[in-house]
């Protein structure tokens, strides 16, 4: 059975519209394939933290090499990228903050951006490790409209997953809900439902 991973990123948990839509995507993937479902709630997912200086050497110091305190030091990250770099498809509820994506959701991609798990280095530069995967980005905004020279979430969620192979990368964007809530989430929806 295949593995979804659905990654919610929003500090909003009642009232939040990228969970919303994340909710409405998760439920049509599940209806159209046998998904095996995991969550992380990246805002508030105690395993998502800033690092140190013992998890920074970590990532380059081989496993059998790492002191007791740099593996602490990388526990979190190594079960966040493991479960991440085995998940089969993934859905991102992504809402934008000051421009660009939330502490949370940066600190997630962080710990999960791992050399030997995600990607590794070559000669030619780093190569990701995962590919024929698919990612869902449900991309919402108060007022900025996507596409614009201010939107630092887009390209930067492509350049982050294609970093790590995955190409197959489908955006729904839910721009501008501030000038009219129920109009960019019932477009949205149904940008979902023809999925």
């Amino acid at each position: 059975m295949k593995t979804l991973l659905r990654i919610d990123s929003s500090p909003r948990k009642q009232t939040s519209i990228s969970r919303q839509l994340a909710d409405v995507l998760q439920e049509k993937l599940e209806k159209s394939e046998q998904f095996s479902t995991l969550k992380r709630d990246v805002y508030y997912d105690e395993l998502v933290t800033l690092g140190n200086e013992d998890s920074v050497t970590a990532y380059f110091t081989p496993e059998d090499q790492q002191t007791s305190t740099q593996r602490e030091a990388v526990a979190s990250s190594n079960i966040l990228a493991s479960e991440f770099s085995k998940a089969d498809t993934y859905i991102f509820s992504v809402p934008m903050y000051n421009f660009g994506v939330t502490a949370g959701l940066k600190a997630y991609i962080d710990l999960i951006s791992r050399a030997g798990i995600s990607f590794k280095y070559t000669e030619n530069g780093p190569v990701g490790l995962l590919e024929n995967k698919k990612a869902y980005v449900i991309i919402t905004t108060g007022g900025t409209k996507l596409g614009t020279g201010v939107d630092h979430v887009t390209g930067y969620m492509k350049t982050f997953l294609n970093f790590l192979g995955i190409t197959d990368i489908e955006f729904i964007n839910s721009d501008q809900i501030m000038a009219d809530a129920e109009q960019v989430i019932a477009k949205a929806t149904e940008i979902i439902n023809n999925i």
